[in-house]
């Protein structure tokens, strides 16, 4: 056998397990102690370097499988917390074993939880605190008897967050506490410690304790309730009910409430049920926000008896069902949706939306034709139905309903919900002699149609009367071909010209508006011919260009075209070049020489001040130089500071020309009547 076939597998397990073993500190070849003791002089003299030096030590001792160095590293710090050893020191070498200090830490922290140094004693009892060891916590109990003050009130906190049964009893001699900040922290110390014998204890306390003390073990009552829920629900109960009682604060009474409701399973509906037919609006509230939660047969029992409620009880019930989103529950919704009271109607119209089903359709469609407040709801929960089935009904409907009125709406809550499978009955629609169903069949197509349907979506188009109907209509089918890439977008316009040459007048607006080559050289044709019709409409598409390509032909439009063809050339060419788009510099340069003929060309300051407006986005130095002197031009002026504006918020092209940018950043800030252009010119002057 090769014996390079072994070292390699051999070799690379040896690597898997040098990855697989943690990083130990690196001490640079000396042992931890004597790096201790090095490093020891400058802790004490608070030198970062050594501080950061064996923090770093401990960090990476601290990582599973350096167990021996960590404890090493803990036994050497802990030889420094007697009082010889000065204060800072020992404040310092306590928050690292609070970090990562553990058994054999505790001896050494002992004594200095009795400290005489305030900080120090407190920083001893943080450390013990945070000590994984089940042996930290006997010190601290211990601690306890002798402790007074604020020394007492911490290590009651300390064994609160320790949360040790074993120190229940330690604890739960201090409720009694004379002292009130004392039997308080112990109550809240107890409410942390899970467990019956703490429970007990905190129950003995409450029935006699008073003010502060009283609050405070019922806080920690709860706590154990809490707790107790997810594991024991019967006994949380019975917690919950003890706090449930006018003696109690409010806030105390309400949570306990809330705990109630949630552990009382199915009974739940009729407690529910009980606090809203009361006067209570706090337990109203609580019982309310609990709704979500129900189990389904607790939620069965508050909806069997809804209308023993009042109105407004009504709505907050629906409303919190339809939250929950148990559909189940769509009878509920429905009965709201049919009461006779506007607002729990409306709450019932809304709750379908989220909880019917196909069956619904019917009674919604009646309800949006209605002339209440609930109509537009009723259309809002229609297009928000989730179930199986909706849109075919919805399609089903569309298809005979004759009311033109509900056919728009019908379309519209198709379109809401992208029910791409209307298509057929949306080009149906497009089609119809009522103006407003197709513009809506329009819209609906232009969101929900592919390119499949352009071709019948141009016999739509055809019967659609010239003006701002066959204007939508054609940007709906440009909207649905650019699904498909740009040189197949104006194919099927070009067959349907092709197959009949009378429908070019009426198509080549469109086509204009599709572009391409293809397009381009139909057009282009059409305009040069002797046909006016032909001849106007390839004008029409010419001026309707999406992009570039055709800026040659718009400039000699622009130039010996009639008057208003002039205009709308001009135009044109303001709309495609004269806006933010991504273009090398030399595409910037030569975008900028067809505005600069486009402005020679514009006859009405309106074109010139729209071409100024825009061609801030075409960012190159000599655009810059082009604007200036448009500054003295009063019609024109607030246009080219725009331009200046827009030019120096690019930094790629204000950055390497700041000079060229100062003047005119300056005419700007003393001509501009617009405050926000004033502002960014003085950012832009500042280099911002």
């Amino acid at each position: 056998m090769n014996r390079f076939a072994i070292a390699l597998p051999c070799a690379l397990l040896g690597a898997a397990l040098a990855l697989a073993q943690p990083a130990a500190p690196d001490l640079k070849g000396k042992t931890l102690a004597a790096t201790f003791d090095e490093l020891q002089p400058g802790i004490e003299k608070a030198d970062k370097a050594a501080q950061q030096r064996w923090q770093d030590i401990c960090n990476a001792a601290a990582a599973p499988g350096n167990e021996k160095v960590r404890a090493e590293a803990c036994t050497l710090m802990a030889g420094k917390l007697d009082p010889k050893t000065p204060a800072p020191t020992r404040l310092w070498m306590l928050t690292q074993l609070e970090r990562i200090g553990r058994e054999e830490s505790v001896a050494a922290l002992t004594p200095v939880i009795d400290d005489k140094d305030d900080v120090v004693r407190e920083a001893a009892v943080r450390a013990l605190a945070n000590n994984p060891s089940p042996k930290a916590t006997a010190p601290l109990t211990a601690a306890l008897k002798a402790a007074s003050g604020q020394h007492k009130i911490g290590l009651l906190n300390a064994l609160g967050h320790r949360a040790d049964a074993t120190a229940v009893a330690a604890v739960g001699a201090e409720l009694g506490s004379a002292d009130e900040a004392t039997a308080v922290a112990a109550s809240r110390a107890l409410g942390r410690i899970p467990g019956a014998d703490a429970l007990a204890a905190l129950n003995t306390t409450k029935a006699k304790a008073k003010g502060a003390v009283r609050k405070a073990v019922a806080d920690a009552l709860l706590a154990h309730a809490d707790r107790l829920r997810k594991t024991d629900a019967v006994a949380a109960s019975k917690v919950y009910a003890g706090l449930n009682s006018p003696d109690e604060p409010k806030p105390v009474r309400l949570a306990a409430l809330r705990g109630i409701i949630q552990t009382d399973g199915d009974k739940a509906g009729a407690t529910v049920l009980k606090i809203l037919s009361g006067d209570d609006a706090g337990a109203k509230a609580v019982a309310v926000g609990q709704i979500e939660s129900l189990t389904a047969g607790a939620l069965k029992t508050l909806a069997g008896s809804l209308d023993k409620l009042t109105a407004p009880n009504q709505v907050a019930v629906v409303t919190a069902i339809a939250a929950k989103g148990d559909r189940t529950q769509a009878g509920v919704a429905l009965s709201a949706a049919k009461s006779a009271d506007a607002g729990v109607k409306r709450a019932g119209v809304l709750a379908l939306g989220r909880l019917g089903d196909a069956t619904a359709v019917e009674f919604l469609l009646d309800a949006m034709s209605g002339k209440d407040a609930t109509a537009g709801d009723a259309a809002e929960s229609l297009a928000s139905l989730p179930a199986d089935g909706v849109n075919e009904k919805l399609i089903a409907v569309l298809k005979s309903e004759k009311v033109p009125a509900r056919t728009v709406a019908l379309i519209g809550i198709l379109e809401r919900r992208k029910a791409t499978a209307a298509v057929s009955e949306l080009l149906t629609a497009a089609g119809s002699s009522d103006a407003t169903v197709r513009r809506a069949a329009f819209a609906g197509l232009k969101a929900l149609a592919t390119p499949a349907a352009v071709p019948d979506m141009l016999s739509a188009l055809l019967k659609t009367p010239k003006g701002n109907d066959r204007d939508q209509a054609e940007l709906a089918i440009v909207a649905v071909s650019a699904q498909s890439a740009p040189e197949k977008r104006a194919e099927p316009v070009l067959a349907a010209i092709s197959k009949d040459a009378k429908l070019a007048p009426d198509l080549l607006p469109l086509l204009g508006r599709l572009g391409g080559p293809a397009a381009l050289k139909v057009v282009r044709e059409a305009v040069a011919g002797k046909d006016a019709a032909l001849s106007a409409a390839g004008i029409v598409g010419l001026c309707n260009w999406p992009d570039g390509t055709a800026n040659n032909d718009l400039l000699a439009l622009a130039e010996k075209g009639a008057a208003d063809e002039k205009l709308k050339a001009v135009q044109a060419l303001i709309r495609i070049n004269a806006v933010l788009i991504d273009r090398t510099p030399e595409e910037r340069l030569a975008t900028l020489g067809v505005l600069k003929k486009a402005m020679a060309l514009a006859t009405r300051d309106e074109e010139r001040r729209a071409l100024l407006d825009g061609i801030g986005f075409v960012r190159h130095i000599e655009t810059l130089n082009f604007v200036l002197p448009y500054l003295d031009q009063p019609p024109l002026a607030q246009s080219a500071c725009r331009a200046v504006v827009e030019l120096a918020h690019s930094k790629m092209l204000r950055e390497p020309n700041k000079a060229a940018f100062v003047q005119p950043l300056d005419r700007v800030i003393a001509l501009c009547k617009d405050k926000g252009l004033v502002d960014r010119a003085k950012q832009y002057k500042e280099g911002r």
